[in-house]
């Protein structure tokens, strides 16, 4: 456990937590801090009790009651104890009789800004720096002042909320329906104090009017509805007509988020093939707005690709939908040449989005809302087949009668003139039997006549062809003979020199073969060194010999 708690013998605040480098190294940043070798812990001087807390309290450090009374001044004799313990009686509070110690001045600043400022006032302002430090017992943040058009503080307080009276300021602010958080404009009661340590400005939270902040979220949303009403936009995006089948979606929301999952398993379950494009965002904190202009600005690009864009989110509190009310998006939404489709899953509140587009209250209403367009374009396109299909069916049976008479009339003419060519081909088939016997006489004596010529023409042709034949096999065969005469002088010639190669022959020629250790062969002085044993292969066996030195000679003549 981290406690800071007040030592009466030592007159000091005492440490108490486990080994932590960490730490460790921020308590020795604490002017005055003192390492008790025997006891192993550590401790700080009463003048240094502000900077302590700024340090460790954000740390997980918890203070003792007798402590928080002193730090917040509830208890003047504590400190007069502690003070009367650091300085020996009979000397002055300022050993520095040129000049105020700085623990003096500040007691002396911080007691004349108690009696100036009334003990308890209304403080408005922005809520900062809150998130991240609410799960402290002592809660440490901003309320900052901001010009209506600009983002950054034009001035800040430190603010303190002690753990003692945490609980019921949260409580009260529950009332709004949601919790305090960054971003909110609030109205706080607050006393007026000053940390001696380090001289830093503060002020201690002691109520909180909630009903401001909900009338100030009101009041932002109308001054941003102003606006957009102002330009003419208000109904821009709403009276965009729907989509005849809104089947491709564009979803701007949180991935993995309930509001998406709930959303998907409606779609899915419907039986439709809704085409789902995802755009993942933050939907609560600072940048929301950021990731959803930024989704918008996307779908706006591929507006082509896509029927309507859904802006879904799960339920959560009042303070949930600031992140939504917000004149940039606003504008976003109006001019968005897409129909978009709100569902922030709030039952009683509504975002200035809801305004400005179709709102549904939650993701699943907004996916039912889909389905239901869907499922009714699906039911008009049946009626309109089944109308089709009634009229199809009426004009087919009109057709056939129409088709049967025609069809009585048809077989009429047809027999009729069936009838006429019958005539007509047995008049024409006489005439054709009585000039096809002249015809066919003309072409006997004709064909008779080509076939004597084609068999004088033949046998010439066959008795050139054999002598042309008898000619070409004659030479073919002489080529051949002396083809075959060459090759079998040049394979003589190879058969000679393969057989001069032979190492046997060359041995017997009275020449060695000398190889080294290694059993490479020995071309040069190079490739052997003195002392290598070598062996020299002769005609009839194999030398063993040792280099002893060696010699460069010129080549020999071997012409000679």
């Amino acid at each position: 456990m981290k406690r800071m708690d007040w030592n009466t013998d030592l007159a000091r605040i005492v440490l108490s937590f486990s080994f932590d480098e960490m730490l460790i190294e921020e308590v020795k940043s604490i002017p005055g801090r003192r390492w008790h070798r025997d006891h192993k812990f550590w401790s700080v001087p009463i003048e240094s009790a502000g900077e302590a807390a700024r340090v460790l309290i954000p740390l997980g450090f918890e203070t003792s009651a007798d402590l928080e009374k002193l730090l917040t001044g509830e208890v003047e004799g504590l400190a007069g104890m502690a003070q009367s313990a650091i300085v020996p009686s009979g000397e002055t509070d300022d050993p520095q009789p040129d000049g105020w110690t700085v623990t003096r001045l500040n007691e002396t600043v911080r007691k004349a800004l108690q009696l100036s400022v009334p003990a308890s006032i209304w403080l408005v302002g922005e809520v900062l720096e809150f998130d991240r430090n609410q799960h402290r017992d002592n809660i440490f943040f901003r309320i900052a002042e901001k010009h209506q058009d600009d983002d950054r503080p034009q001035a800040s307080v430190t603010a303190i909320l002690w753990q003692a009276n945490r609980q019921k300021v949260l409580d009260r602010f529950a009332e709004t329906g949601s919790g305090l958080e960054d971003g909110l404009q609030v109205r706080l009661k607050v006393r007026v104090d000053l940390y001696v340590g380090t001289g830093s400005f503060q002020v201690v939270v002691e109520d909180i009017d909630p009903s401001y902040t909900l009338g100030e979220i009101a009041r932002r949303r109308e001054r941003i509805l102003a606006e957009i009403r102002e330009k003419g936009l208000q109904e821009q995006n709403r009276s965009l007509p729907w989509p005849q089948v809104p089947l491709r979606i564009g979803v701007i929301t949180s991935p993995g988020s309930d509001a998406w999952k709930d959303l998907i398993d409606e779609l899915e379950n419907s039986g439709f093939s809704f085409d789902v494009s995802l755009f993942g965002v933050h939907v609560q904190g600072e940048h929301t707005e950021g990731d959803v202009l930024a989704a918008l600005s996307y779908f706006e690009q591929h507006a082509k690709d896509h029927d309507v864009v859904l802006v879904v989110r799960g339920g959560g509190s009042r303070a949930d939908l600031l992140a939504f009310d917000s004149l940039p998006l606003a504008l976003a939404v109006a001019r968005h040449p897409l129909k978009i489709v709100i569902g922030i899953g709030h039952q009683a509140d509504r975002s200035v989005l809801d305004e400005l587009a179709h709102s549904e209250k939650t993701p699943t209403a907004v996916a039912q809302l889909l389905i239901q367009r869907v499922s009714d374009s699906w039911q008009t396109l049946r009626n309109r087949v089944a109308q089709l299909m009634l009229a199809a069916s009426r004009s087919l049976q009109i057709l056939r009668s129409e088709l049967q008479w025609l069809r009585s009339r048809v077989s009429q003419k047809i027999e009729f003139a069936i009838h006429e060519q019958e005539r007509s081909l047995l008049v024409r088939g006489s005439a054709l039997k009585s000039s096809s016997f002249g015809h066919i006489g003309e072409a006997r004596g004709g064909l008779k006549a080509d076939r004597d010529r084609l068999n004088y023409a033949g046998g010439r042709f066959l008795r050139t062809q054999q002598d042309r034949l008898e000619r070409t096999t004659v030479s073919l065969v002489h080529c051949a003979r002396q083809c075959v005469a060459q090759e079998r002088e040049r394979w003589s010639a190879r058969g000679g020199r393969v057989r001069a190669a032979d190492p046997a022959r060359i041995l017997s020629r009275g020449f060695a073969w000398v190889r080294g250790e290694s059993g490479q062969t020995i071309r040069t002085i190079a490739d052997s060194k003195t002392g290598e044993m070598l062996e020299v292969q002769i005609r009839d066996g194999v030398i063993d010999a040792r280099v002893e030195r060696s010699r460069e000679d010129p080549p020999a003549d071997l012409s000679r």
